[in-house]
């Protein structure tokens, strides 16, 4: 190869040779080694973090506590750097560094060590973290300084770009943005502060200060007000027509970007919000502030934000702000996890034999904060209050109640500052809960408020309340595993409650495990399983969403139920796709291929209905719900739970083609739920986000109506899943406690027996101070279909019965008992004629078999529970081993042969057998 230097002689190049030799020679014997010595620990709240043991080679005064951010490692280029992990928590973490240190051995748990070398050969901010705790606070920064150490050049107030050194700042910041909220620590004079979350950052007017913004994970928009930088990072660039920006994307699973400024050039001292763009973000409180400062005695102070070592349970510092912190996943009943969960409820643990029993319930005082994280999970959710304690909204106006506009992934942070109960959940899956308990040191008793608001707007319901404490006997149940009904054992049904006083209305201090099991009992018999002496027709497909399998990290299975002799034929776990929270099914027309949503994920698979193997597994959208087929063409429609529409997929194929909008563009997310299809091929959404009801031309995707959904209170009514009878339309409230109904043009349909308004109330009977007639009531209605014939409306209420609605006359003419978390419902033929309504629930591992007219006299107030299935079968075919939970988390089911009136008639012949004239021809 040769070089061609143009226009030199040649002293001109060897001395050109010599300059760059010796830079060369001497920016080696400028590089210089650095030998640190790291810890993982874990810090008080639960969350895991990085400390500095030792750095030879640097001058950085470190943090004596582990903290997050981790240290801020400091080398120029052409550093060696060698790195001693020792790993002092209960899992295995490491150090990846993109783009330097990647797919890096991990140090075992509990006190194992791994070691890391590498050379910092390029200029630049680096996030180093790591893989599988990186979110819960193990990460910090590695900043590799130029060897003549110039840094990025700021922009004066008259808009000259002015060169800057390292020895020209006076402070720099490290600002890693992870979930929802800014962690932060300051570099002041080799001094490194942690500053924890949404800190204030402090500086004085005409300081110069750098930025090193990073992020992890998920993607945010840094923007700072008032101020304007250089966006290219690299001070070698930013002589070239630089790029002028006060806003800056970070993306991907890690990120970076650093910047120099002055503070307050231009614009003067003042208070500076700095934010994440991304709206649900912003909404999540992920926001801190740049205070400018003229000079003065004790100005330019920067000011922490909550921190872990704060004012939570067991802390012994209660005088600084503390933070408690959930992580949001896909395990289970512990939705919103504790990230010190395995302490809290360990008996032998801090607390002892007196343990909070739930690893979704925290402690803290007043002024600190809740902390959220989406570490654990494949979905996208909310972060929502659910409860408040009733003057909240007075002390915390801009953040109580708490919501965000869409579903997104990332977090949230919130400063809970009136003593009592907080209860968050998720819009798009509404049993996920998280509880916060802020207590006042001052009084006995954890404090659970005099009263609380509700999120539908019911306001000061006083916390001795039936529905006060039903609710959370219900977060109990709902978030223990442990308390979930087991009909594989002989034992009794026992609740585990925490045995600890609260203070409630009025001052009374009561123990919480005395008056949840006086109120609603303990050790209850669970009722024997009995078969339905009548055979059904075909198969029933159950999904058990909670249940786990051996070769699988997501829980989820199928059960396979003949109704011929109702034993469990196979269990479907697909381990080969990590099948995740399984939550509704569908059939096409040939009855051989069963579409399948995976709600906490993004994904809808395809399964042979013959033999349980997958067809197909594709990506669909964020947290797919329900799905259904067209009756005219056997096109699949996915309403998407955590987007905006219903996706559509052409017969006989696997990929979407088309999606219709369930609203306009700009306008609020509907996020559609269970929806269902006329046999005319009218879509009707449950919308959870705009408390409404959507009717769609199924053709077209134009939209023909948007009626408001519930009516028994003010807000947020939930409306959660649809059934479609002969000429009206069903759609029931979750929180509203109603069943809505319309015309099949979306016109409300008034209800002789509720005055005329427009829905049936299902809690009529309901006194939510005294609890009676909670055994009468429809609480938390969810799947709520009507029979083939148009005649009965069959609805699972979470709070644990099933009601039955004559379509005659849209009242409740029947009420059977459920399992806690009553869920699904769908219907399936009955061998000799008439249907059985399957319905599934949450918490318990069995299936109740409804007939809902037994004598077949069409007076449906006579209905009956037929029989009860154990869905946990331990000899049945499987493609993975069940290790817990067996049976558990019965939520969507599918009938097959499917005989809703629009589909029977497309049976093929050998589908018909079984079936008589009439159920072929439900509605004639």
């Amino acid at each position: 190869m040769k070089f061609i230097i143009f226009g030199s002689n040649k002293k001109t190049v060897a001395a050109t040779v010599a300059f760059i030799t010796a830079l060369f020679f001497s920016s080696i014997a400028l590089a210089a080694t650095h030998t640190i010595s790291l810890s993982a620990e874990t810090l008080p709240n639960g969350q895991l973090g990085y400390k500095m043991i030792s750095h030879v080679g640097s001058n950085q005064n470190y943090p004596a506590e582990t903290a997050i951010p981790g240290p801020t490692l400091f080398v120029q280029q052409g550093d060696t750097v060698n790195i001693s992990l020792t790993n002092n928590t209960s899992v295995p973490v490491g150090i990846n560094i993109p783009g330097i240190l990647e797919n890096a051995a991990e140090a075992a748990a509990g006190g194992g060590s791994q070691n890391y070398s590498f050379t910092a050969s390029k200029t630049g901010t680096y996030p180093y973290h790591d893989d599988g705790s990186g979110l819960l606070g193990l990460f910090g920064a590695l900043v590799v300084n130029a060897a003549d150490g110039s840094v990025q050049s700021y922009i004066d107030g008259d808009g000259t770009i002015t060169p800057t050194d390292i020895a020209d700042l006076d402070k720099e910041y490290i600002m890693f943005m992870v979930g929802s909220t800014f962690w932060g620590a300051e570099i002041v004079n080799g001094t490194q502060t942690p500053l924890w979350t949404n800190p204030v950052l402090g500086a004085n007017l005409d300081e110069i200060v750098r930025f090193h913004v990073l992020s992890l994970e998920h993607d945010h928009t840094f923007h700072l007000h008032a101020h304007r930088w250089l966006d290219e990072v690299d001070p070698i660039n930013q002589g070239r027509t630089p790029h002028i920006i006060d806003v800056k994307i970070l993306a991907g699973k890690a990120d970076s970007h650093a910047f120099t400024l002055k503070a307050g050039s231009g614009v003067g001292a003042g208070m500076w919000h700095l934010h994440c763009h991304v709206v649900s973000h912003m909404e999540s409180n992920m926001a801190a502030r740049f205070r400018v400062d003229e000079h003065g005695a004790a100005s330019g102070v920067s000011v922490a934000g909550a921190s872990p070592y704060g004012a939570i349970l067991l802390s012994p510092n209660q005088s600084d702000p503390g933070l408690v912190t959930f992580e949001i996943s896909d395990e289970p009943g512990s939705w919103f996890r504790s990230a010190r969960s395995d302490a809290i409820i360990d008996p032998a643990g801090p607390i002892g034999a007196l343990n909070i029993k739930t690893r979704s319930l925290e402690v803290m005082a007043p002024g600190s904060s809740a902390h959220f994280i989406m570490s654990d999970t494949n979905a996208v959710h909310t972060i929502t209050t659910l409860i408040w304690p009733s003057d909240a909204d007075t002390d915390n106006k801009h953040d109580i109640p708490f919501d965000q506009t869409k579903a997104y992934r990332g977090g949230g942070i919130v400063q809970l500052n009136t003593p009592g109960l907080y209860v968050f959940t998720c819009k798009i899956h509404p049993y996920m809960f998280g509880a916060v308990i802020v207590d006042d040191p001052s009084t006995d008793g954890l404090d659970l408020g005099e009263a609380i608001d509700l999120v539908v707007g019911i306001h000061d319901l006083p916390t001795t309340s039936d529905l006060a404490t039903r609710l959370l006997r219900t977060f109990f149940v709902a978030t223990t595993q442990r308390n979930w009904q087991d009909y594989t054992s002989a034992a009794p049904w026992h609740a585990e409650y925490p045995n600890v006083d609260v203070r409630l209305s009025g001052g009374a201090v009561l123990n919480l495990k005395a008056v949840l099991e006086s109120r609603y009992g303990q050790d209850i018999a669970l009722s024997p399983l009995s078969n339905p002496a009548t055979p059904g027709v075909g198969e029933v497909w159950i999904n058990t969403q909670f249940e786990k399998t051996a070769s699988k990290t997501k829980p989820g299975t199928i059960t396979v139920l003949d109704t011929s002799d109702w034993t469990i034929k196979r269990k479907i776990a697909l381990p080969s796709i990590n099948m995740n929270h399984p939550h509704n099914m569908w059939i096409d027309r040939n009855q051989s291929t069963v579409f399948q949503t995976q709600w906490f994920d993004n994904k809808l698979t395809f399964i042979n209905q013959s033999n349980g193997q997958l067809i197909d597994n594709i990506r669909i959208g964020d947290s797919p719900s329900h799905v259904m087929t067209m009756p005219d063409s056997d096109d699949i429609t996915v309403a998407i739970n955590g987007e905006n529409r219903v996706v559509t997929i052409p017969a006989g194929t696997t990929t979407p083609v088309s999606s219709i909008p369930t609203q306009m563009p700009g306008q609020v997310p509907a996020n559609p739920h269970g929806h269902w299809i006329t046999p005319e091929g009218k879509i009707v959404t449950p919308n959870i986000n705009t408390s409404d009801t959507g009717f769609y031309d199924g053709n077209s995707g134009q939209i023909m109506a948007r009626p408001a959904a519930g009516g028994n209170f003010p807000h947020g009514p939930h409306p959660i899943a649809i059934g479609v009878g002969n000429d009206r339309i069903y759609a029931a409230n979750l929180l509203d406690h109603s069943l809505n109904v319309y015309d099949f043009d979306g016109n409300p349909v008034p209800v002789a027996a509720n005055g005329g308004k427009p829905y049936i109330n299902l809690i009529a009977a309901y006194n939510p101070v005294t609890g009676e007639g909670a055994a009468n009531s429809g609480i938390l209605p969810i799947q709520t279909p009507v029979d083939p014939t148009g005649r009965v409306v069959v609805t699972a209420n979470t709070g644990g019965t099933i009601t039955v609605v004559d379509t005659s006359s849209d009242t409740v003419v029947a009420i059977l008992p459920c399992d806690p978390g009553c869920h699904g419902v769908n219907f399936g033929a009955k061998a000799g004629g008439g249907y059985y309504a399957y319905v599934s629930s949450k918490f318990s591992n069995r299936l109740i078999v409804v007939d809902p007219d037994p004598n077949g006299d069409g007076n449906f107030s006579d209905a009956i529970v037929a029989g009860t299935i154990s869905m946990a079968d331990s000899t049945a075919a499987t493609d993975d081993a069940v290790v817990s939970l067996a049976g558990m988390g019965g939520q969507g089911v599918l009938a097959i042969p499917n005989v809703y009136n629009g589909w029977v008639q497309h049976l093929p012949s050998g589908w018909q057998t079984g079936l008589t004239d009439a159920q072929k021809n439900a509605v004639p």
